[in-house]
């Protein structure tokens, strides 16, 4: 007659109970949370970003029209540059953003002098079938419209374009890389109040070299003008297409 085995209970099997149910059921909640939340924070980043990579203000440098040759006695310098235009505005994120300053970023890349030029709000511009001023134009079509033939009346071709507000300079040099950190960082309440065609890592690589610069070694001109009326009436002024580009080192003169 075969022995019946003994048979033993192991203390590593958890026993059957009510409360193991509970608490499974709380860690699934929780864990539910927690990825909503964590879905909501990355929405929201991601929506801060909104205004970066911006197509249409990366179309508009392609709109623009090559640079007027120089002319009396002056010439094309050898120095290459890098330039930015800003529009400065009221509030990038409103419907209608009210224009309130405009300034060109003009960098000396082989010798890393920059200088930040301050273009008249009202500038005078040429459009294909008349002429406009400034607001008009970015009060019909923003930036986008009202880049190409800006830089056409100043003369200086520029390689990006920025909407922000006037702590944009304030903001840039606080920016700080990798990209990762700055998405995660509260840099992006920052990026939320800018529109440009740079992506996040290359508005963070331009504040970086604005850094570096130093804000306060960076030059400040007024661009040169002379006060013009267009045929409505409304006061207008033609920036100096051939003096600015001259203080700026783009054009040098002649030697005789």
């Amino acid at each position: 007659m075969l022995m019946q085995r003994e048979r033993f209970e192991r203390s590593d099997v958890p026993k059957p109970s009510a409360m193991r149910n509970i608490m499974a059921a709380v860690i699934l909640v929780v864990c539910g949370v927690l990825c909503l939340v964590l879905w909501n924070v990355c929405w929201h980043k991601a929506n801060q970003m909104n205004g970066l990579n911006d197509g249409e203000l990366y179309d508009a440098l392609y709109d623009q029209l090559s640079p007027t040759e120089p002319s009396a006695g002056r010439k094309w310098t050898d120095a290459n540059f890098s330039n930015v235009q800003l529009f400065i505005v009221d509030d990038v994120n409103a419907e209608h953003p009210q224009l309130q300053a405009v300034q060109i970023f003009v960098r000396n890349t082989d010798t890393n002098d920059a200088t930040i030029v301050n273009v008249p709000v009202n500038a005078k511009v040429w459009l294909s079938d008349g002429v406009s001023s400034l607001p008009v134009q970015f009060e019909q079509g923003g930036a986008a419209q009202a880049l190409p033939p800006l830089t056409n009346a100043t003369n200086v071709h520029v390689s990006h374009v920025i909407v922000a507000t006037d702590r944009i300079w304030d903001q840039l040099v606080t920016f700080e890389g990798p990209t990762i950190k700055a998405l995660l960082s509260n840099q992006t309440n920052e990026f939320a109040t800018i529109a440009s065609d740079y992506g996040t890592g290359k508005l963070i690589a331009f504040g970086n070299l604005v850094r570096d610069i130093g804000l306060e070694n960076i030059n400040h001109i007024d661009a040169p003008y002379w006060n013009d009326t267009l045929a409505d009436g409304t006061e207008v002024s033609v920036v100096d297409w051939q003096e600015l580009p001259t203080q700026l080192g783009i054009f040098e003169w002649r030697e005789e």
